[in-house]
C-alpha cells in the first residue's frame, strides 16, 4: 500500500493477515498458519504486552530484531511509549503573534510536502492542504514553544513520518521529543555538530573496515555524503514508506549517534561494489551519497547495533579523540535529568517530560573537553581543499539537482568560510 493509499485508507489491523476475506475466520476459510504468520503472531503478543507492561527494554531489543514494530497501528501505542507522549505535559500557550525567525522557509517547504498525494479533485486538493496544514503547524508548534532551535530543511521530512504514522496531535508532541532529544544538533545556528558527528564514522570504519577507510582517504572522500541519511534518519533518501517507518523504530530506541552508526554500516554492507568505483573524489562521493534501494534493512540495523555495542559514543569519541560538545545531543542523552528512559527507574516512563534543562543547554555556548578537537581536525588539508572545489563547483552546475544534504552543507557557516579561506567565493 503506497503512502497517499496509507493517508487515505487508515491501517489494517495487524492481526487481519491471518484470516480470509470471506467467512469471517471460520474453520472453513482459515488460511493455514505458516512459519512466518506464526512468527508475526508472536512478536505482535511480545510487543502488545511490553506496551500494556511499559516495558521499555523489551520495545529496544524488538526494535533490533525481525519487522521491528510490525504495524503503524503498533507503532501508534509504541512510538508514544518511547517517546514519553504518552504522558500529559504541562505546556503553556504558544505565542503566535511573533513569527519564528525560520518561519518562511518552513512555509516554503511545507508547499513542496505530500507531493505523493494526488490533487487532481477538489477534494483531493483539499486533502493535501489539509496534510500541509497539519504539518505547518507541527513544525512551528516546536519553534514556537523553543526559540532557540532553527529550522532545517530536512526536519520536514521527520515531521512528515510522524503525521503519517501518529496523526496530527500526536505528531506534535513526537517532533518536540525528536527535536530537543535527537536533532538537537542539527537545529543549532550552523551544522558544524552535525560534520562533527560524522566525522566519528571514520573511526568506526578505520576500526571495522580499514580496507574501505583507506580507499576513502586515498580518494579524498571525507565521511559527510550520508548526511541528509542522518538528518532525516532517511526519510528523504528512501521511497518505501514501510523501510522509513522501520528505520524509525530502531533509532527512536537509542542514542542519537546510532544514525552514524547505521550509515556506517550502509558503507560496510557496499564494500563490494565501493572498492570497484574509480578511485576519483567526485566518482565515489556521488556513489556514496545515493542510498541504495535494494538495501537489506534487517541486516543494517543488525551491524548499526553492534558497532554500537561494541564501540559506545563515549568510547567511539574517545578512541577517534575527537570528542563532540559536552551539551551536544548524543552526550547528554542519558545525563541524569535529560534522559527519555532509564531502566533503573521505573518512575520515569510515567513522569511527564521537563525541557527546561534542555532549553538552559541551548542558551549556553558549546563546550569542548579539547579546543582544538574538530570535524576537520583530523583531516589532511589537500583533503578539504579537494572537497570545498567539488562542492563548489557541484552548487556552480546546478543547486536544484544536489540534495538536501549539499544544500544544507554549502549554506551552513562553516562551509561559507571554508569558501571563503580558499578563494573560490
Amino acid at each position: 500500500m503506497t503512502r497517499a493509499r496509507q493517508l487515505h485508507a487508515g491501517f489494517h489491523s495487524p492481526r487481519s493477515s491471518s484470516y480470509s476475506s470471506s467467512g469471517g475466520g471460520s474453520l472453513r476459510n482459515r488460511r493455514p498458519k505458516t512459519k512466518d504468520s506464526l512468527e508475526k503472531e508472536k512478536r505482535i503478543r511480545r510487543l502488545d504486552e511490553a506496551i500494556v507492561t511499559g516495558n521499555i527494554d523489551e520495545l529496544r531489543k524488538l526494535s533490533v530484531t525481525g519487522p521491528g514494530f510490525v504495524t503503524d497501528g503498533i507503532r501508534r501505542r509504541a512510538w508514544p511509549l518511547l517517546l514519553r507522549t504518552h504522558v500529559p505535559r504541562r505546556q503553556a500557550a504558544v505565542d503566535t503573534s511573533v513569527p519564528h525567525k525560520d518561519d518562511s522557509q518552513v512555509r516554503l517547504d511545507v508547499i513542496r510536502s505530500f507531493t505523493h498525494l494526488s490533487s487532481e479533485t477538489k477534494s483531493q486538493q483539499a486533502y493535501k492542504k489539509q496534510k500541509q496544514d497539519e504539518l505547518l503547524h507541527v513544525i512551528l508548534d516546536v519553534l514556537q514553544r523553543h526559540p532557540k532551535l532553527s529550522y532545517y530543511q530536512g526536519f520536514h521530512d521527520v515531521c512528515t513520518c510522524l503525521i503519517v504514522v501518529l496523526g496530527k496531535e500526536a505528531a506534535t508532541l513526537a517532533a518536540e521529543t525528536l527535536a530537543m532529544f535527537f536533532f538537537r544538533d542539527c537545529m543549532l545556528d550552523n551544522l558544524e555538530p552535525v560534520l562533527e558527528q560524522l566525522s566519528l564514522m571514520t573511526a568506526l570504519l578505520k576500526l571495522e573496515d580499514p580496507e574501505v577507510q583507506e580507499f576513502l582517504d586515498r580518494s579524498e572522500t571525507l565521511p559527510f555524503f550520508p548526511l541528509s541519511w542522518v538528518i532525516t534518519w532517511c526519510a528523504h533518501d528512501l521511497q518505501d514508506f514501510n523501510k522509513i517507518a522501520r528505520l524509525y523504530d530502531f533509532l527512536i530506541c537509542f542514542n542519537p549517534l546510532m544514525s552514524v552508526y547505521m550509515a556506517a554500516a550502509v558503507v560496510m554492507s557496499r564494500r563490494e561494489e565501493l572498492l570497484e568505483v574509480e578511485c576519483d573524489n567526485a566518482m565515489v562521493h556521488t556513489f556514496l551519497t545515493k542510498f541504495p534501494k535494494s538495501v537489506d534493512l534487517e541486516l543494517i540495523i543488525s551491524h548499526a547495533h553492534q558497532l554500537y555495542t561494541t564501540y559506545p559514543p563515549e568510547a567511539l569519541q574517545k578512541r577517534s579523540e575527537n570528542w563532540l560538545d559536552e551539551n551536544s545531543c548524543v552526550n547528554t542523552f542519558s545525563r541524569p535529568g535529560m534522559h527519555l528512559y532509564d531502566s533503573a527507574d521505573e518512575k520515569i516512563a510515567s513522569t511527564p517530560i521537563d525541557f527546561t534543562p534542555i532549553d538552559e543547554l541551548l542558551s549556553k555556548p558549546r563546550i569542548k573537553k579539547e579546543k582544538d578537537a574538530s570535524a576537520l581536525s583530523k583531516y589532511p588539508k589537500n583533503s578539504l581543499q579537494l572537497y570545498r572545489r567539488n562542492m563548489a563547483a557541484m552548487l556552480a552546475f546546478s543547486a536544484a539537482s544536489m540534495g538536501t544534504a549539499a544544500l544544507l552543507l554549502l549554506n551552513s557557516a562553516m562551509f561559507r568560510e571554508w569558501l571563503a579561506n580558499s578563494g573560490l567565493r
